[in-house]
């Protein structure tokens, strides 16, 4: 009897511990299948590709790479003496312009005082018409100075808002041309995870979901909130030939993959350069909704309840 109770207690753990093991295993498979999370997910961030307006030798560099900055720091100057020349030389055509405008003006004003008792009508009509010709003259002058002092302006080449240097492209001695990409700013403060989620998953994630997001090779976990799904993406099955017509590749039933669509976290602390844009995390979408949200909303049905009784 002892024999056989210790066989029925082993073959009851033994039971015990398969049914444990195919549930935990069953459970497994359900959360890798069915579950709203990914490990293709990347931290990005506002990128600002800074390029000159303006065309010339780049004479100093005040920035390093992967340097911090802030809004309005100067990151390069390009050739301010040509350009403080050129600006001198409009100046110059302003005030010529100008002398030529009083003397013209003069001169009609003197014209249409005395008349045509004086003067023939055509000589008359032919002073204000010099007079009309030279303030067209002037006003381009003055555009033209205009303009030299905004090229003058952007010679130097300022940060537009706090954040990273990265990817510096631009040394001093050497000639950069006008929309030529010198340097990337990562603008601080706008640091977002894009988890591309499969399609078969999207019917458990939503915007004001919670998410959890673990960055690769850390066992940190960052918590965000779902912010917004893409509304489309391109079709790789589908394009169009030379005519016009749809070309629609063929189809293996057998092997179907699921498409991912980008979701954009955001995220609830900002990270700064920890995790720098392009770096990997894996996603999981709790399905809770903010609660800082909810309360918000509650919050104003209150307060339009109230509005309502007043």
């Amino acid at each position: 009897m002892k024999a056989l109770a210790r066989k029925i207690s082993r073959f009851s753990i033994t039971l015990v511990l398969v049914v444990i093991a195919i549930v935990a295993i069953f459970r497994a498979w359900v959360f890798y299948t069915e579950s709203p999370w990914t490990r293709d997910a990347k931290f990005s961030a506002d990128v600002v590709a800074i390029a000159p307006d303006v065309t010339g030798l780049v004479t100093q560099v005040k920035v390093h790479d992967n340097q911090r900055v802030k809004q309005g720091d100067v990151l390069f100057v390009i050739d301010q003496p040509r350009y403080e020349k050129a600006l001198e030389e409009d100046e110059a055509d302003v005030a010529y312009y100008q002398s030529i405008v009083a003397e013209k003006q003069r001169e009609a004003s003197r014209r249409n005082r005395l008349g045509t008792a004086a003067m023939s009508r055509e000589a008359i009509d032919q002073a204000n018409n010099d007079l009309q010709t030279t303030q067209h003259q002037l006003a381009k002058a003055i555009a033209a100075r205009d303009m030299a002092k905004l090229d003058l302006t952007r010679t130097t080449v300022s940060a537009p808002a706090d954040g990273w240097v990265t990817n510096l492209n631009v040394y001093t001695g050497e000639f950069i041309t006008r929309g030529s990409t010198a340097i990337a700013l990562v603008k601080a403060g706008s640091y977002f995870v894009q988890a591309y989620m499969e399609e078969t998953k999207l019917a458990g994630v939503h915007p004001g979901y919670r998410a959890e997001i673990t960055p690769l090779g850390s066992n940190h976990i960052l918590k965000g909130t779902v912010d917004s799904i893409a509304a489309g993406v391109t079709n790789s099955s589908s394009s169009v030939d030379s005519k016009g017509m749809a070309t629609v590749d063929s189809n293996l039933e057998w092997v179907r993959l699921a498409q991912r669509v980008p979701v954009r976290i955001r995220l609830d602390r900002q990270p700064g350069n920890l995790y720098p844009a392009g770096t990997t995390a894996t996603v999981v979408v709790t399905g809770e909704k903010d609660r800082q949200q909810g309360e918000t909303t509650a919050l104003m049905k209150l307060v339009n309840r109230l509005r309502e009784f007043g």
